[in-house]
């Protein structure tokens, strides 16, 4: 690791990483902030990733500073709770903590404890991978239903094939299915279409379709004292036999299933905008974009109300004022 020298080590750097801790609900003193400083200067002179052999916790170093040996077999074991586990030659994985550096820090709800699996299944046919995934979720719910210090909340897999009421709720066609645990046990869902007429959706039909998929549990913390909530988003792909990729997921389902090119060219924007802005020279990716400019936070990305008068007039310029209750607008880069 890089060595800093504490004594020529500016004040001000030390009072900008207290500053924006503080911004962001964290306290920090001088000790814990200089353990930052000297993280990042020897960030490019190492390794950016580093492993915490006791607990098999790997990440960032940067990120890893938030967390103790006692935190990282806390979510360790979670981790135990919420991972699919790989299946040679069908199945592979990678399990990662969601938004780190927050979990349970700034946000205690509902990002306790959320968790980020990459799913790809190999299989000759997408309808093929599409029902290896239905048995993978099913038989990961119903093996992990209830235990002494969990519960299944919700499995949301699939999308509503068409309009239907649920309960006093009309849920519209593309909407994300949200199964209970007693719906997916008996692998259906009663409810009716907006004429009345009764309608029933199983387990197996979703498959065709697997769409936005996300466990939920709740989860007893005795490190704080509370029930947490514990998720994994899916993000699922299939590997056909000749190699290509191809998602299960997103924009590209909703072009499939309305045929309405809004979504198709959402999906292309997106892409275009990871590869071009979010992809590492050796093939990763970043989770996000640097605010700071020509030395100067947010430099690019707020916007002075006079700015905007400029772009959209005066009148839909003071409404955005209004909205945001500021003479400025935290937004986008444009």
């Amino acid at each position: 690791m890089a060595e800093i020298d504490y004594q020529s080590t500016p004040s001000t750097d030390l009072e900008r990483i207290i500053e924006s801790a503080n911004r962001l609900g964290v306290e920090l003193d001088e000790e814990e902030a200089l353990q930052w400083l000297t993280a990042m200067a020897a960030h490019k002179e190492s390794d950016e990733i580093t492993m915490d052999f006791r607990s098999g916790v790997f990440g960032h170093r940067v990120v890893m500073l938030d967390f103790n040996e006692e935190q990282l077999e806390h979510f360790r074991k979670i981790g135990k709770l919420v991972e699919f586990e790989d299946q040679p030659g069908v199945v592979e994985t990678a399990l990662a903590l969601s938004g780190s550096s927050a979990q349970s820090k700034i946000q205690t709800y509902p990002g306790d404890a959320d968790y980020f699996e990459r799913v790809n299944i190999l299989a000759p046919s997408r309808g093929e991978a599409c029902q290896i995934l239905a048995d993978l979720i099913r038989e990961k719910a119903l093996g992990t239903l209830s235990g002494d210090n969990y519960q299944l909340i919700e499995v949301k897999f699939g999308s509503y094939p068409y309009d239907i009421v649920k309960g006093d709720k009309l849920i519209k066609i593309g909407t994300p299915i949200s199964w209970t645990a007693l719906e997916i046990q008996d692998g259906r869902i009663e409810a009716f279409r907006p004429d009345g007429t009764k309608s029933v959706i199983r387990w197996e039909d979703a498959a065709a379709d697997p769409g936005w998929c996300k466990l939920d549990w709740v989860i007893a913390d005795p490190a704080r004292g509370k029930l947490s909530n514990a998720s994994n988003m899916l993000d699922v792909t299939w590997e056909a036999p000749d190699g290509s990729i191809t998602p299960l997921d997103n924009y590209l389902d909703a072009y499939q299933i309305t045929g309405d090119g809004f979504f198709a060219d959402i999906a292309r924007q997106t892409a275009d905008y990871v590869l071009r802005d979010l992809t590492h020279p050796e093939g990763g990716f970043y989770s996000a974009l640097d605010a700071e400019s020509e030395g100067e936070e947010g430099k690019f990305y707020v916007w002075e109300l006079e700015e905007f008068r400029r772009v959209l007039g005066d009148a839909e310029a003071e409404l955005w004022g209004r909205i945001f209750n500021h003479d400025f607008l935290f937004v986008a880069e444009f």
